[in-house]
């Protein structure tokens, strides 16, 4: 599995190389399976992709943003999830931070096995296998044990007490490997944007490294693999994660 999203990864980094922070990569194209406007950049990242999931020999299910979902081969024996490029906008207007995203899994999201994220910037890779743990660049990582101060990356209108230092990167894949590797403690994202492309990955990094990732009701997430389907979600070290919960309750 490393060597397949290594070899996805590559091909999505050599081929939108040229438009990074270029015009013509936010040219629309047209309107993608999840129901947003498709921009070149994307639509070249995920070719780029397909082509190289084509020529793997394997058989499975593909869950992607631009083409929704796809049979390659005849007996699929695994799904992958994948988000070519995470951070879209960041990538067209040369700001560097976006990411490339896959998982492998099941039927849905309680069900990842592997999760790889690269940072289409530095070249950091982020992965964990189910039971075996997080890692970035080979070595294991682990989430803060921040309790009192605090750093978030916030998509959403809440107050957050004054202990807290209040981020917004976006790429929320990239951002779940920041709260994994404890550069931040937490991410809450409650505008109802985010496809099971965004987080499958990240999710498990962030579950693997120690910390906790639930919807904004603080229940399990429960997510069909269906890019058309939105999700709100909190990634915490655990620690902290009650308390912003609370505060999206209003709660003082």
């Amino acid at each position: 599995m490393k060597k397949l999203c290594e070899d996805v990864a590559n091909a999505v980094s050599d081929a939108i190389g040229s438009i990074i922070g270029r015009v013509e990569g936010g040219t629309i194209l047209y309107m993608g399976a999840d129901g947003t406007p498709t921009a070149k950049i994307d639509d070249v990242a995920e070719r780029a992709a397909l082509r190289v999931l084509k020529e793997d020999g394997r058989s499975f299910e593909l869950i992607s943003e631009e083409i929704g979902s796809m049979t390659i081969g005849e007996k699929p024996e695994l799904t992958i999830v994948l988000d070519p490029l995470d951070g879209t906008h960041n990538a067209i207007h040369g700001i560097p931070f976006y990411s490339f995203s896959m998982a492998i899994c099941g039927n849905d999201l309680s069900q990842i096995y592997y999760g790889y994220v690269r940072d289409l910037v530095t070249g950091d890779v982020y992965m964990a296998e189910k039971t075996r743990g997080a890692f970035l660049n080979g070595r294991k990582i682990r989430v803060s044990e921040t309790m009192d101060e605090y750093c978030v990356s916030v998509n959403d209108h809440i107050t957050l007490d004054k202990n807290c230092k209040i981020r917004l990167l976006g790429s929320a894949a990239l951002e779940l490997c920041y709260v994994a590797s404890h550069k931040l403690d937490a991410l809450i994202d409650n505008r109802g944007y985010l496809r099971v492309t965004d987080i499958s990955a990240g999710k498990l990094i962030v579950e693997e490294a120690g910390g906790i990732v639930t919807d904004c009701m603080g229940m399990p997430l429960k997510l069909p693999l269906d890019v058309r389907q939105k999700i709100r979600i909190i990634a915490s070290n655990g620690r902290i994660h009650e308390k912003l919960l609370a505060k999206l309750r209003g709660e003082k």
